[in-house]
């Protein structure tokens, strides 16, 4: 089980499309230390579902990679003039 929640402002934003959502995650960035960056949140499937597991967050079908470390994370809505985008809080580079 995940560590993950979703915004109510987001879980609207999400239902409104009525799609599943997914997290994709980025290549670690190997130099001193290793470090990636904060996943982004899609609307949709993932194009290799088999890296990802299902769960069912807030009503939400959400595709969780596997390796996505156990931190608490919360997917959130930002708002730029009329546009919209879905992101995560609580990202620390890792």
């Amino acid at each position: 089980m995940s560590m993950l929640t979703i915004s109510n402002d987001a879980l609207e934003y999400i239902k409104t499309h009525n799609k599943p959502i997914y997290l994709e995650l980025f290549q670690v960035i190997t130099c001193c230390i290793d470090l990636r960056e904060s996943p982004s949140v899609r609307l949709g499937q993932p194009h290799d579902p088999e890296n990802y597991t299902l769960e069912k967050i807030q009503g939400i079908i959400v595709y969780i990679p596997h390796d996505l470390p156990e931190i608490p994370l919360t997917i959130t809505l930002s708002h730029f003039f009329c546009f919209k985008k879905l992101g995560i809080e609580g990202w620390h580079l890792a």
